[in-house]
């Protein structure tokens, strides 16, 4: 307690009201960038929907004319 005879109660208040502070900013932080990966997610998975459904339209088309 580097030579002092009271608990530093003050600063530890003053320290966890910070923390308390500072957990509930990265706590709002995090949603967000959850909420941004899930859309992220969601339009990965519409952009790959959008391919398969083209790729399956174009086959049929090879086939027809490789028989011509």
């Amino acid at each position: 307690m580097n030579g002092k005879t009271t608990i530093p109660t003050k600063t530890w208040k003053e320290e966890y009201i910070k923390l308390t502070a500072e957990r509930k900013t990265l706590n709002q932080r995090y949603l967000t960038l959850k909420e941004e990966v899930k859309e992220s997610e969601k339009i990965r998975k519409s952009v790959y929907s959008i391919l398969r459904q083209e790729q399956r339209e174009q086959q049929p088309l090879r086939k027809q004319d490789m028989e011509r």
